[in-house]
């Protein structure tokens, strides 16, 4: 059975309710009597978006928060205010409901989910099937979530080259994968080779995964920073000796955990996943070198 949101009014329930992309779904919608006066009634299928904005950062939201303070007006375009939370919602397909005599009893309309269709996640989207109804009485806005799931087949893998995130390259690193495609709950195996320069004096080295939601909505200004999350920094090895010229390759595996969201790209924000090697110098004024390999997650074989 499919998921319900239940108002007295109308309910809303689809099937099934764990698809992938390229597949359909079907809407059920069931009144415990005809809804009378009615002017309208459509189905919205789509998404709900989370994402995170600044809602001081641009001259439009000034005026909606004008009563906190005048010189609020002076301060637009800085860094004024704060981030916040937020969702829209994203309607990507809408079906006309025909309506006889004023009165909605209920229909039923199937959807196929876009090859493109960012999977399921509380950090970027949550799917459903949306009921408006428009009437002389209160109107009825009620919903019926499905989860979309993402498998190998449904992502295309495109490699980005590896982003260093501190160290002056003293010692290069490179992250080395057999792919970049992973599904929640597996280990990623792979190797951390490194790469001197010059002489340095022995290092640590330690890999972690991360991922992070970065907001891009369309009409508000985006957040800041970003939500984001790691998993525990899994130390592979110390005292490493490293010589000019000559590479050293250290071997790893890090476990996803088994509920990791996919990888995903929405309207107003996109979940992305990466590797991060750290490593340490054993002289601390010689700092630390990182770089960040970017992979792809799905949640379905």
């Amino acid at each position: 059975m499919g998921l319900f949101n239940r108002s007295g009014s109308a309910r809303v329930s689809v099937t099934p309710d764990v698809v992938r992309p390229r597949q359909s779904v079907t809407a059920t919608v069931t009144t415990d009597k005809p809804l009378s006066k009615v002017s309208s009634a459509k189905l919205e299928w789509g998404y709900t978006n989370f994402y995170r904005y600044h809602w001081a950062g641009r001259a439009d939201s000034a005026a909606a928060a004008a009563n906190d303070s005048l010189l609020m007006v002076g301060e637009v375009g800085t860094n004024y205010g704060g981030e916040r939370d937020t969702e829209d919602w994203v309607c990507v397909d809408r079906v006309d409901v025909p309506i006889a005599a004023g009165e909605f009893a209920g229909t039923q309309a199937s959807f196929k989910v876009p090859s493109w269709a960012p999977g399921s996640s509380q950090e970027v989207a949550q799917w459903a099937c949306r009921l408006v109804v428009a009437r002389g009485g209160r109107d009825v806005d009620e919903r019926g979530v499905f989860t979309v799931v993402i498998g190998r087949d449904d992502v295309q893998v495109e490699d980005e080259p590896q982003q260093r995130t501190g160290g002056d390259g003293e010692t290069a690193l490179d992250i080395v994968l057999p792919s970049l495609l992973h599904c929640a709950g597996e280990t990623i195996s792979g190797q951390v080779t490194l790469t001197p320069a010059s002489d340095m004096s022995d290092g640590a080295l330690s890999i972690y995964w991360g991922r992070r939601r970065i907001s891009h909505p369309l009409e508000r200004a985006p957040a800041l920073g970003g939500g984001g999350k790691s998993g525990d920094s899994i130390k592979l090895g110390k005292g490493i000796p490293l010589r000019n010229g000559v590479p050293v390759t250290v071997p790893f595996a890090v476990p996803l955990p088994a509920d990791a969201p996919p990888t995903s790209s929405a309207v107003h924000s996109s979940l992305e996943w990466f590797l991060e090697a750290t490593l340490t110098y054993a002289k601390w004024t010689q700092g630390i070198e990182q770089v960040r390999r970017p992979i792809v997650v799905v949640n379905a074989p």
